[in-house]
């Protein structure tokens, strides 16, 4: 499940360290370019609900895989496109992709791990984010050297498809309970989620963390480019920044594994990023 998240995340982390040449390409303003930068997230927020369901009723392996060849199909696309416009439709529906796995795969991790090693474990899947972007940081610049951003697109779009049949053959298959559940009508999942007060308090919690986290790593290449910085040094440095949030996600599911409260980890991170 780690493998098949990797693809994921560098296709988050694959457009900051491309955002500089995009820039170029197409005319964008930095407001263009933070539209760009977030239309991953947008399209997960406005879905969510209606993947979630979707992804209860299909099934968590069939829907990591859908995921998977949903981003490996909208990057291919997004290679070719000629316009901005056409740029962001494609990115969008990337971030349908990205929904899909993120909804899918840390219900697997909690069905196929020991009750006794969840924390460790989702400690561990935690840190897919911040590791498969710190890649995308630094083997962006080399790639699109050779290939052009289109290029660079292209690999992610072969790496996504490759994810997608490791998942198909490696994950063990759903029994026919787990994978279409008792109830037929949506309306009754949707209205227990929207009136329930902890998914709030959990979403904003984690878009406070989220709209930090992607403002620095999304800007920071941008930032050095404006500065003189080569690209590809631009890409250690912002991967640097994006490797350290992996220590905390580790540290974070090892503390929770010895039994630390979550919400001192949480005031913890929070008043770190603050400072």
């Amino acid at each position: 499940v780690q493998t098949c998240a990797l693809p994921i995340s560098m296709h988050v982390g694959k457009l900051p360290t491309a955002l500089p040449v995009l820039r170029d390409t197409f005319g964008l303003s930095l407001v263009e370019s933070g539209f760009l930068l977030s239309l991953v997230q947008a399209a997960a927020m406005t879905l969510a609900l209606a993947v979630g369901l979707a992804v209860d009723r299909m099934g968590l392996r069939a829907a990591l895989s859908v995921g998977l060849v949903t981003l490996a199909a909208a990057s291919a696309a997004g290679s070719a496109a000629q316009s901005a416009a056409a740029l962001a439709a494609w990115r969008a529906t990337e971030g349908l992709g990205f929904l899909f796995v993120t909804l899918a795969a840390p219900a697997l991790i909690r069905r196929l791990v020991p009750a006794e090693r969840i924390n460790e474990r989702m400690g561990w899947w935690g840190a897919y984010m911040p590791s498969g972007t710190a890649l995308a940081l630094v083997g962006g610049p080399w790639i699109m050297a050779a290939g052009g951003w289109s290029g660079w697109w292209m690999v992610l779009a072969g790496l996504a498809a490759l994810a997608a049949a490791w998942s198909a053959y490696a994950l063990p298959p759903e029994s026919t309970h787990l994978t279409h559940p008792s109830h037929t009508s949506w309306a009754a999942p949707v209205r227990d989620t929207i009136t329930a007060r902890g998914p709030w308090l959990l979403a904003l919690t984690f878009a406070a963390y989220s709209s930090q986290w992607l403002t620095v790593i999304g800007f920071l290449p941008t930032l050095y480019a404006d500065a003189g910085i080569a690209a590809s040094t631009a890409g250690l440095l912002t991967a640097g920044v994006a490797l350290a949030n992996v220590l905390g996600n580790v540290a974070s599911g090892r503390l929770l594994q010895r039994g630390v409260p979550r919400l001192m980890l949480l005031w913890t991170g929070f008043a770190t990023m603050a400072c």
